[in-house]
């Protein structure tokens, strides 16, 4: 049996969790990363372009809300069905309150990997997380606007270092690009943005992936457990001046058995079973009260007793 970092004997299931809170060690490691004299005066020299956008981005200001972050780590298979969804995922009126939490630091169990539209390139760029936290973005009055207030979100994406790397550069990850400005309190429509070129089509797929990641991750279908520090890296963290706080265990809920759904307690006589495709449905959320997104997971509908008859391609997930 294998041992915690403590010498306690850890049981297979808990495996997940000593996944899950290396969270904390790789988020430590990007601290001292973007404390760096180096990297601040970097983070120094781009605060004017954010600020021409009426935005304050300092190293300070990232600096401490990763400090206050609440930490996520989202298993393989909860990263699988965000890639299958967040594409199809309507561009509703973005909310303040819509991530888990004010500020927040995500890690996935694997990689997001996104085409480069560079025709030069061509390859595909992985991603491993991203942080998030709240901003207010202040616009200029000029001569076809008065001057504009937006609250809105922050984030940061988060791209794996390689192990040649990591022999210069102190960090498993590394921020890409600049971070992204969400306004709160309008639809996101991103398809607009990407034509009237004031968004990148990789922006637009990077903040409908958060936003999908944000949704799902707090619908029934995901489960949430807390990983706790151990002693060893409760002492580590302490030392680097870092709450030791846990780690949110973000994985898919097992499904209990397949959906009978329509056909039941109805006069018709369906012949089979069929397929749901996984969708998008606006239903009620009862935290942000109004009618959101939700995510309706593939699923069986039809009489138990009936063949089941398949159409076209599916997925199967094995647990």
């Amino acid at each position: 049996m294998p041992l915690s970092p403590d010498g306690a004997p850890v049981s297979p299931s808990s495996s997940v969790h000593q996944e899950a809170l290396e969270t904390l060690d790789a988020k430590r490691a990007y601290l001292r990363f973007l404390d760096m004299p180096i990297n601040r005066k970097i983070m120094a020299e781009t605060e004017s372009g954010f600020r021409k956008q009426g935005i304050d981005h300092t190293a300070d200001l990232e600096i401490g809300s990763l400090r206050a972050a609440q930490n996520f780590w989202v298993a393989p298979d909860m990263v699988t069905l965000v890639n299958g969804a967040f594409s199809t995922m309507p561009d509703e009126e973005v909310l303040l309150e819509e991530p888990p939490a004010p500020h927040g630091f995500l890690l996935l169990g694997k990689p997001f990997t996104q085409r480069c539209s560079d025709i030069e390139c061509g390859l595909d760029h992985p991603f491993i997380g991203f942080h998030w936290r709240p901003a207010h973005r202040v616009l200029p009055a000029n001569q076809y606007a008065d001057e504009q207030h937006d609250d809105g979100l922050l984030f940061t994406w988060l791209a794996p270092v390689s192990a040649d790397e990591r022999e210069w550069m102190p960090t498993p990850f590394s921020p890409v690009n600049s971070a992204s400005f969400i306004p709160t309190g309008r639809p996101l429509n991103t398809s607009y943005s990407v034509e009237i070129g004031a968004m990148s089509a990789e922006s637009a797929e990077l903040c409908k992936y958060a936003r999908a990641m944000w949704t799902l991750m707090q619908q029934p279908l995901a489960t949430n457990t807390d990983a706790h520090p151990y002693r060893a890296l409760r002492r580590r963290l302490e030392k680097d001046n870092h709450p030791p706080a846990p780690v949110t265990l973000v994985t898919l809920r097992r499904k209990v058995g397949a959906r009978a759904g329509a056909g039941e307690g109805s006069t018709v006589d369906w012949s089979h079973r069929w397929v749901v495709r996984g969708h998008w449905r606006n239903q009620w959320h009862p935290r942000l009260q109004q009618h959101r997104a939700t995510w309706i997971t593939e699923h069986v509908k039809g009489p138990q007793d009936k063949p089941l008859v398949v159409k076209g391609k599916v997925v199967v997930w094995r647990r």
